[in-house]
This record gives C-alpha cells, structure tokens and sequence, in this order.
C-alpha cells in the first residue's frame, strides 16, 4: 500500500478525512443521503451543484462523480481485476481552451502536478433514492482535449500509468473524440475493435451459462423464449472475473431492467421482492413474494453475499 500512503501523506484535515471515506468504501453503494449526512458530521464529501469538487479550503480537487450515460462526453469506467480502475472524465467549461477559468478544473490539474488523489462515485441509481458506486481513490494521471484520465488504485494501493495498454484502450471507448480523424492511423479504431470483442465473447459465454444452469428459464416469470432471456449481473461488472454463475441471473429483459434499476430484488430466501413503485403496476404485483426458480446444482446459485448488497443498495 505504499503508493496509496505515500500519496494520501500529501494531504491533511478535514481533506484526508474526507479522501479515507472515499478508500475505506471503495466498490459500495452508498445511498446520496448517507454520502450527505457524512458531508454533514464530518467532512464534506461532494459539490452538490457540480460534478468536480474543490474545496475552498484547498489548492487541490477533492472528488469527482460521473453520471454514465448522462449528458456529458465522460467515458465508461473500465475495471480491471486487480481492483484498480480507469475513468475518462470530461473536464468543466465544453472548450478545452478555456480550461484554466474554471476553479474546479485548476484543482484537478494541481492533482495532477502534485500527484494528490481524487475520490470518485458513479451514479448507479436514479430517484428516488439516489445513490453512487464509490470507485475509490485514484490519481489525475493526463490532461488531453477536455479529458482528464483518473487512474484509481488497485487494491494493493498500486496504480497504472497512463500509457499502459489499459488506459490506452480507454481512450478508444465510447466518448466523444476530439481529434482529427486519420484514415491511415487505425490504431485506436483496431484496439476498439478488439476491446469490444472481447466483451462481446466474455458476455455471450456468461449468458450461455446461464441458460445451462436455470434450464432456459427466467428464474422469476418462467419464460422460456431464448431471445427474451438475458444475463443480469447481481454485483456490478468489474472485468472477466464478475462473468460468474453465481454472479449472474436469467431474466426476462424486462424482469431484467427492474432489478437494475433496484425495482426488484431478491431476499434471503430467494424470493422476489417489489419495490413500492413496482407493486403499484398490475403487471408485476403478482410477483412479490415469488420462489425463484433455482438451478438444480446448488453450486451455481445466485451469491447471497452478492444479493444482500444488491438488497441493500435499492433499499427495499
């Protein structure tokens, strides 16, 4: 944990305090109220009105929090399995050019020049109830066209270097690209390809899975259309390791969506439970309170560990 401490030593007060809340709930998902109240009792956590908070107390940003599919450019983290992370956050003011007028963006650049980490959420659910994945901390590793790259710590408290392949191929994701098209630089359009690939092979292979272990059948409506049936990961997805079968359900797409959004989950007895917005709607109040139909080898079960924290995090 060397790196992570020699980093975090840069920092003091009320600024560390609030940099720990970030490490100590690292891969959680933490309810906006409770991110609040912490805010409130301790040390404030998160700029409200923007998506970059820079304290006034400090040279330096605290935290930054991404809406994934929102209306900024800012790419989708990519997870890798030694815990660390990568995110391409896009930078406040939509002109590159004007960078320096904006307070917050000169304090991720001070990150960036002193090598002081950043804390960061992704919003993971919509009202009501709002609440944010916590990343973790990670270090502003480059500037490029309006992006900053944040390279989070793994967790052994290492961290990438920009360059390195992985973020590279962040770079090639989904985003808006800035730079001159070159139809005789291919690179990043090569690497894009075979990221995608990649995903596209390692998903096929979990949903093959499990629609070996549930029979074909969606575990909560028993619908046995093929096309209709989709692999749900219980715990979000954080690289090939979290293609698992007891970290995955067949659903129904529909049945799917629900449980993403926290409209449905699971209790410990593996029965469906509603949400209260999800009761009001005639289509589904019958399921609550459904047995879920469970594969015959017990050893591809759906994670009760996995769950509760999906449980926990739509507060149902």
């Amino acid at each position: 944990m060397a790196e992570l401490e020699g980093a975090l030593s840069k920092t003091t007060g009320k600024h560390r305090v609030a940099l720990d809340w970030f490490h100590e709930n690292k891969g959680d998902i933490i309810a906006w109220s409770d991110i609040q109240e912490f805010s409130s009792d301790h040390s404030r956590l998160v700029n409200q009105a923007k998506g970059i908070y820079k304290p006034g107390y400090s040279d330096y940003a605290l935290s930054l929090r991404t809406i994934q599919n929102g209306p900024y450019p800012d790419k989708d983290v990519e997870y890798r399995p030694d815990g660390s992370w990568a995110l391409h956050y896009f930078q406040e003011n939509p002109n590159p050019d004007q960078r320096d007028r904006e307070a917050t963006n000169r304090g991720l650049m001070k990150c960036l020049e002193d090598q002081v980490p950043v804390g960061a959420l992704v919003k993971r659910k919509p009202k009501p109830g709002v609440a944010y994945e916590v990343l973790g901390l990670g270090l502003v590793t480059k500037w490029e066209h309006g992006f900053f790259t944040i390279e989070g710590f793994s967790d052994s408290g290492g961290v990438h270097d920009a360059e390195q392949p992985d973020a590279t191929r962040l770079r090639a994701t989904n985003g808006t690209n800035h730079e001159t098209f070159d139809a005789e630089n291919d690179q990043d359009l090569r690497e894009k390809t075979l990221t995608h690939v990649a995903i596209r092979r390692g998903q096929a292979a979990f949903r093959a899975a499990l629609l070996e272990a549930y029979g074909g059948k969606c575990c909560v409506t028993g619908c046995t259309l093929k096309d209709a049936l989709e692999a749900a990961h219980i715990a979000p997805y954080r690289g090939d390791h979290s293609h698992h079968v007891q970290n995955g359900l067949l659903f129904r797409s529909d049945i799917h969506t629900l449980f993403d959004l926290g409209l449905l989950v699971i209790t410990e007895g593996y029965r469906v439970k509603l949400s209260h917005a999800a009761l009001e709607d005639d289509g589904y109040v019958n399921l609550e309170g459904k047995q879920l139909l469970l594969p015959d080898d017990r050893t591809h079960y759906p994670s009760q560990d996995a769950l509760d924290r999906h449980r926990k995090w739509a507060g149902v």
